[in-house]
């Protein structure tokens, strides 16, 4: 009876950490796949995971797309980018919103 429960309880945590890492931009599927793995953890820190559209931005030298900070290769061009220079970072607007991955 207790595995029935475990069952129901991570299949409720496991959907609402997909939602919420969906309404943060995020994958649903990633998001409950670590919420039903690891219930409360996985629920919390899809809380506090930061919004896609929150994360800084800086422009590829290759084809002078926008790109998020942290990434390495640019996924249209492939070039590879070095972390940028205070002065080459863009702060987020909606006008500059990059799409979720996955």
């Amino acid at each position: 009876m207790a595995s029935v429960t475990y069952v129901f309880v991570a299949a409720g945590f496991a959907f609402a950490g997909g939602f919420v890492g969906r309404s943060k931009g995020s994958s649903f599927w990633v998001w409950f796949l670590i919420s039903g793995v690891v219930p409360v953890i996985g629920l919390l820190t899809a809380c506090v995971y930061p919004h896609e559209t929150e994360v800084p931005l800086r422009r590829c030298p290759g084809c002078g797309r926008s790109r998020r900070i942290y990434d390495a290769i640019c996924t249209i061009c492939g070039t590879e980018l070095e972390y940028p220079d205070d002065d080459e970072i863009i702060e987020p607007t909606p006008t500059l919103r990059v799409p979720a991955r996955l």
